[in-house]
């Protein structure tokens, strides 16, 4: 046994923004995602949160959920190039290419690299399951 104080249990939305920035960066996305729905609860109008929940379902591969968080997050800040260029890969995973061609478009005027996001979107378009 140790002694170590235990940390309290998150209470605000930005204290389970925090704690699932901090899963995130350990690679646990679920555990993440856990903690941004929470902040959003608590917080529903903040495209961070929308955008950083997005991004935890896309890492965990629940595309359809990415695309409703990240819609969320373009609908409060319609110039977050990141949330584009993730919804992009989203609907790309989907099948949705013409929707993502979009996506790419709008991001890469606002910033995004081309490159990466070009790079991105073909590595997912050679695994992506056949549509039956």
């Amino acid at each position: 046994m140790t002694d170590e104080p235990k940390t309290p249990e998150p209470t605000t939305s930005a204290e389970f923004f925090a704690r699932g920035l901090k899963s995130a960066q350990l690679g646990q996305p679920d555990a993440a995602a856990r903690d941004f729905e929470e902040a959003a609860w608590l917080d529903p109008h903040n495209p961070t949160i929308q955008f950083n929940l997005g991004t935890a379902y896309l890492s965990m591969g629940f595309f359809e959920q990415a695309v409703v968080n990240l819609d969320r997050a373009i609908e409060m800040q319609p110039h977050n190039s990141d949330a584009l260029g993730n919804r992009a890969v989203a609907r790309t995973a989907l099948g949705q290419d013409e929707l993502a061609e979009q996506d790419i478009k709008s991001a890469i005027e606002l910033g995004a690299p081309p490159d990466g996001i070009h790079a991105v979107v073909e590595y997912v378009k050679q695994r992506r399951q056949p549509v039956e």
